[in-house]
């Protein structure tokens, strides 16, 4: 390519030589010819000069017209080192000037190409550096909140600053929760982080979504049963088969479920519905709680966010689920999405179909 791109240049280069000397002999032989006819004395000025006035013709006509055509690859070439130049400096935002349709415009075009390429990898890494601080400060804060916690009872069993068993009993139990609390969060934010790597190794094989969801139903029935609600199976007469890691896939719809109880109590029942779209299965996770607000369902699958700012574990869990979940899905290639209005919130699972 590099070959090609050389000798096409050289061979425009010689043509425009080649045309410029044939032009040039044309114009001194037509110009040599009138100063011979107005100019009576020119053979005595010939004779006093070291070189033939024609060739001295020939010689300047030719430098000109062959300045004439290569002095708009000149001017470009500048014109590209100029912006390069500006770019070495410092300015992101300057682009080489793309013109006319030769090689110095696919130099151009290639370097603007690379200059967006570049002003996106230092975008990614802004962002990714950003997403990182913030990670860290949020875990900062999830993990001090309930260690404080933790140090702080304990301090005062350690000084002994309790009445009797009972108070003692307390703040032991108290400190034993806030232990499980850390537990979790540090569980779920390394399953984030193992979720989030594309190249994560998933246990695939065919996966039967109907008897999964039966068996997970089942599995909810006390837990439901103690917060007085219901589950409600829909499920197609045959059997829909996606290519999915099973623990991963139910860790998904026990992370929906739990969301649905927690949220969805005042409706009393978790519909669990399974259909067949356009070679999708999808599951829906429907509860007739609360809505989500409007202004929320962009962000309801971003790490760390709550619908309630509070950070209590018994409103706003660990705020890592539904990335998880999202996570999760991405890697079957699958997506999921959430509706919800005054009615009822709804969990779309999306997951091809295995054939």
């Amino acid at each position: 390519m590099r070959d090609k791109t050389y000798y096409r240049i050289l061979s425009k280069i010689a043509v425009v030589f080649i045309f410029s000397l044939w032009a040039s002999l044309f114009i001194s032989n037509f110009v040599y010819s009138l100063l011979k006819e107005y100019t009576p004395n020119l053979e005595a000025i010939e004779n006093l000069l070291p070189i033939h006035i024609e060739y001295v013709l020939v010689g300047l006509f030719g430098i000109i017209i062959f300045l004439l055509f290569i002095g708009s690859y000149i001017r470009y070439f500048i014109q590209i080192c100029h912006a390069v130049s500006e770019i070495a400096q410092g300015d992101s935002k300057k682009r080489v000037p793309v013109k006319f349709q030769n090689e110095f415009t696919k130099l151009a075009t290639r370097v603007n190409l690379i200059l967006e390429q570049l002003r996106t990898a230092v975008e990614e890494e802004r962002l990714a550096e950003q997403t990182k601080n913030e990670l860290i400060t949020n875990v900062s804060h999830d993990l001090r909140t309930p260690l404080t916690s933790i140090m702080g009872y304990l301090s005062l069993i350690d000084r002994n600053q309790y009445q009797d068993e009972v108070e003692l009993r307390y703040y032991t139990d108290i400190a034993y929760q806030k232990a499980q609390r850390l537990d979790q969060l540090v569980n779920d934010l390394f399953e984030y982080v193992r979720t989030k790597n594309p190249k994560m190794s998933l246990q695939v094989k065919a996966i039967n979504l109907k008897e999964l969801l039966k068996q997970i139903a089942i599995q909810f029935q006390i837990q439901l049963k103690q917060e007085k609600m219901k589950s409600r199976l829909s499920l197609p007469e045959s059997s829909v088969c996606v290519e999915a890691d099973g623990d991963q896939l139910a860790r998904v719809f026990e992370n929906i479920i739990s969301n649905a109880m927690n949220y969805g109590k005042k409706g009393i029942f978790v519909d669990i519905t399974l259909e067949v779209h356009d070679q999708l299965a999808v599951v829906k996770i429907t509860n007739y709680g609360d809505s989500i607000p409007r202004a929320d369902l962009p962000y309801l699958f971003d790490r760390f966010y709550r619908i309630e700012k509070s950070r209590s574990v018994y409103t706003g869990g660990s705020g890592l689920g539904l990335a998880i979940t999202k996570n999760i899905i991405e890697l079957h290639q699958g997506f999921v999405e959430v509706k919800s209005d005054e009615k009822e919130t709804s969990f779309h699972i999306c997951l091809p179909i295995f054939k």
